[in-house]
């Protein structure tokens, strides 16, 4: 921890924090391709999943009006950007299925008996209420050498969008479809590993 040091009107004096307790502590870079991710209701997708994004946020501010300019001040709510994850497409299309039939268990499109018709691919169906539609989804970020470091939990989540699958003759040489499925949730937290 940096130990700042005050002038007399106790303003902080920057000038004065040691050069070494500004020095980082780790100096290997982030990899794009050191993550796992766990979807427990949705495990095939979950196994052919390529890309994944740590949502970004955005704090709210008020503007307080004055006589010149508004003032920017510190609002008082968090917006998540929605977590997307492309996953190649089984050749039997289990994965897509998967998470296209939970978003019929949600949705019931064309019968009310379809709402939460679908029993949990993790078995966890003693969640009270609609609180069965709901899954906690954890990304973990690896080292460079393939280390759990940090995990990120999302809280509450369920797929809002599913990206349709594309199939034509055209292409010469093969090329495996993948598709993209977006979710909502509550809000998300890191934790060292």
């Amino acid at each position: 921890m940096v130990e700042a040091t005050y002038d007399a009107q106790q303003n902080p004096n920057t000038g004065t924090v040691k050069a070494l307790s500004r020095q980082p502590k780790v100096f290997d870079y982030a990899q794009n391709s050191q993550f796992r991710v766990l979807l427990p209701n949705f495990p095939i997708s979950e196994y052919f999943c390529t890309e994944i994004n740590v949502p970004g946020v955005t704090m709210t501010q008020v503007d307080r009006p004055s006589s010149l300019s508004n003032i920017p001040m510190v609002g008082d709510a968090l917006t998540y950007e929605n977590f997307s994850m492309t996953f190649i497409v089984d050749e039997e299309l289990e994965n897509f299925q998967e998470i296209y039939e939970w978003m019929v268990n949600m949705g019931f499109p064309y019968k009310h008996s379809q709402y939460k018709s679908k029993e949990r691919a993790d078995g966890q169906n003693q969640r009270k209420g609609d609180r069965i539609l709901y899954d906690d989804i954890i990304i973990t970020i690896l080292s460079s050498k393939n280390n759990p470091i940090v995990r990120c939990k999302l809280f509450e989540a369920f797929p809002i969008s599913l990206g349709g699958l594309t199939y034509t003759q055209t292409q010469p040489d093969v090329e495996y479809l993948t598709s993209t499925v977006e979710f909502a949730y509550m809000y998300y937290e890191f934790k060292s590993v």
